[in-house]
């Protein structure tokens, strides 16, 4: 993991605000650093973790593909559902075996099952194609991973806050060898 400049909780507020509101249509994000902030809390509290404070440590970090792999990927219902999260012992909720899981039950090449499915076929292709790299407005967000994620996953130490449509696919389409390996932008925020 390498540092690529410092940022700041703000910085992450509006990059996350004006990527929604792009795909959204809706206006643009609001440009007084409170009321971002204030807005991700009330409207992408998913994105926040509760120690997401203005002092906290934000940078802007390029990740090699194995950093990538270690980082804790999002258990809910429908990643259990779609069988990318297999709760089967230590580490499985890393993104290498969410990988894994995703390529042993065709998860991109099946018919989509809702619209998070759709979504991760289309970064998919885009990956595939070359028309989408990870970086800048498509860039990742990490955090440091709860005591409870570490617990379950003990290779990880950073959470994938923000990018699972994009950063699974893009793992998937590196260990295939369908796409070359190149470091992936994120926001870091470390508590």
């Amino acid at each position: 993991m390498r540092s690529v400049r410092d940022s700041t909780l703000h910085e992450y507020a509006l990059w996350y605000l004006r990527r929604e509101a792009r795909k959204s249509g809706a206006s643009e994000a609001p440009a007084d650093p409170a009321v971002a902030i204030q807005t991700m809390w009330r409207k992408h509290a998913g994105k926040m973790r509760r120690w997401f404070q203005p002092s906290t440590d934000w940078s802007v970090i390029s990740l090699e593909v194995s950093e990538l792999a270690d980082l804790v990927f999002l258990q809910c219902d429908w990643t259990e559902r779609e069988g990318l999260v297999v709760a089967d012992g230590l580490n499985y909720r890393l993104l290498s075996r969410v990988a894994e899981n995703a390529r042993k039950g065709a998860y991109f090449t099946r018919p989509p099952t809702n619209e998070a499915h759709a979504k991760h076929q289309a970064y998919y292709k885009a990956l595939a194609s070359g028309s989408l790299r990870l970086n800048g407005d498509h860039r990742l967000a990490v955090c440091t991973a709860e005591e409870s994620e570490i617990a379950q996953n003990p290779r990880a130490r950073y959470y994938l806050l923000d990018g699972v449509g994009r950063g699974l696919p893009y793992l998937v389409l590196t260990m295939e060898r369908t796409i070359d390996s190149t470091p992936v932008e994120a926001f870091l925020a470390e508590s």
